[in-house]
């Protein structure tokens, strides 16, 4: 044979590269001092429960992204968020959509028991939808594992008159509150609803009391749902949310139904 094809292996060579990056780095802890202090730029991270690697992720501003992860795991029963550690490399703009997550996940699964366990496991931060919901689907193990603080203190809801709208959305801050609150909101025709800042009509119009500082989320959610007739609040193993409906969920526990 006089020829053949070359074919660059890019993705095992970056993989190989960066895992070799990342066996040169102590963690260091997951708190707000240490996320601070890095750099607004992309990259891929490793988290670290106990010393054990539970995830491995990428993401286009890792200052950003940790802090997150903080505020996340901080808003869970059954952890600790001072257990946690990171490693985080940062990677040119070029590179960082070829960051090869997936093969890393394998070879850290494979080269320790319980490897980046909480990858594939619903640590990610998207909303698992209205459809997981209705359709009773098992929560995942994250979320299972590690259920949200519904009695998160709301330090920054002060006391006195809220419109409904606006206390909702302030209460629904994310830089604040450790977990998602979703709400029904207008109906704009066929399946296009409002943006959560412009809520429902009922939310619009109706105002409430907000007696003291520091009240806990669900109770906050509580004193919404009791100004809105027909509406529902329901608090589930990741998130909570309201609705104009009176519904049983088999993963949700009821906080409140106004008649």
């Amino acid at each position: 044979m006089h020829s053949a094809k070359f074919e660059i292996d890019i993705i095992s060579a970056l993989s190989s590269q960066l895992e070799a990056a990342f066996d040169k780095l102590t963690a260091g802890q997951l708190a707000p001092a240490h996320t601070a202090a890095l750099e607004s730029d992309q990259g891929i991270y490793q988290l670290y429960h106990s010393g054990l690697l539970v995830y491995v992720g990428k993401a286009d501003n890792l200052r950003t992204r940790l802090g997150e992860h903080y505020l996340k795991i901080s808003g869970r029963q059954g952890i600790d968020v001072n257990d946690m550690g990171f490693k985080c490399l940062y990677v040119h703009e070029n590179w960082v959509t070829l960051a090869p997550e997936a093969s890393m996940i394998r070879h850290y699964k494979a080269k320790a028991s319980g490897g980046c366990e909480w990858n594939g496991n619903g640590f990610g931060p998207h909303d698992p939808g209205r459809n997981r919901e209705l359709t009773n689907k098992d929560p995942d193990g994250f979320d299972t594992r590690y259920p949200i603080k519904a009695d998160w203190p709301c330090h920054w809801i002060a006391p006195g008159e809220w419109n409904v709208l606006d206390l909702l959305v302030a209460l629904k801050d994310p830089k604040r509150l450790p977990y998602l609150i979703r709400y029904e909101t207008e109906h704009l025709g066929r399946d296009k609803f409002a943006h959560f800042s412009k809520g429902h009509p009922d939310h619009r119009t109706a105002s409430v009391t907000v007696p003291s500082v520091d009240m806990p989320a669900v109770e906050l959610l509580k004193l919404i749902t009791r100004v809105l007739p027909g509406w529902q609040s329901t608090a589930f193993p990741s998130h909570m949310i309201l609705y104009k409906e009176n519904r049983a969920y088999k993963h949700g526990t009821l906080v409140h139904y106004q008649p």
